[in-house]
């Protein structure tokens, strides 16, 4: 395990289980029945995919529907398009059936201001729709669109995820977050059920 890695897993007894953060553009994998996988998602939004029979699933977070062609090594998973080939093909890897998957949809908020800015979560959320219903995988839950963000945390093992909505403020660490990570994209080349809780 890399430090990176290692530096994102912590223990939380509110769930009697390790937690592991996922960022924006990246995605996590397990089948461990005491981890959970974790992000906070504004305009982002998060794809929880499970293989049910195998207990076997992770989540992804991107920021922006496609690549438009955009091919940089290190673009990947930042765009819709990309994250969802990877977290499918790794979980294909890890022994998952194709056809048992099941997946849930969170995010897609309007929490960045701007004409623009607004639309970047409903073009998540009509991405990844369309994604899923074109590959034949079931959305069995989702919350998606909105003005506030979420922190997600979802068990793959079991299928559960709980999304806990947060209060806009005048600006939040997490929009200030994703603002400079949009901001870094545009400038820098790139080498079931649904618990709510508070």
């Amino acid at each position: 395990m890399s430090p990176s890695r290692a530096s994102r897993r912590y223990f939380d007894p509110r769930f009697e289980a390790t937690i592991i953060t996922v960022a924006p553009g990246e995605h996590e994998i397990t089948a461990a029945k005491d981890e959970i996988v974790a992000t906070v998602l504004g305009s982002c939004v998060s794809v929880c995919m499970r293989d049910p029979q195998l207990g076997i699933g992770g989540l992804n977070h991107f920021l922006l529907p496609r690549s438009n062609g955009n091919h940089d090594a290190g673009a990947g998973e930042r765009y819709g398009d990309t994250a969802m080939e990877v977290l499918i093909n790794d979980l294909l890897k890890r022994g998952a059936k194709r056809n048992h998957f099941e997946a849930k949809v969170f995010g897609g908020a309007r929490v960045l201001s701007g004409a623009t800015m607004l639309a970047i979560g409903d073009n998540n959320v009509a991405f990844v729709t369309e994604f899923l219903n074109r590959e034949g995988i079931p959305v069995v839950s989702k919350d998606v669109g909105g003005n506030r963000s979420r922190r997600i945390h979802y068990q793959p093992s079991t299928g559960r995820a709980w999304v806990q909505h947060v209060q806009p403020t005048a600006r939040d660490s997490d929009q200030e977050q994703e603002i400079a990570y949009l901001n870094r994209l545009k400038t820098q080349p790139v080498a079931g059920e649904v618990e709510i809780f508070s």
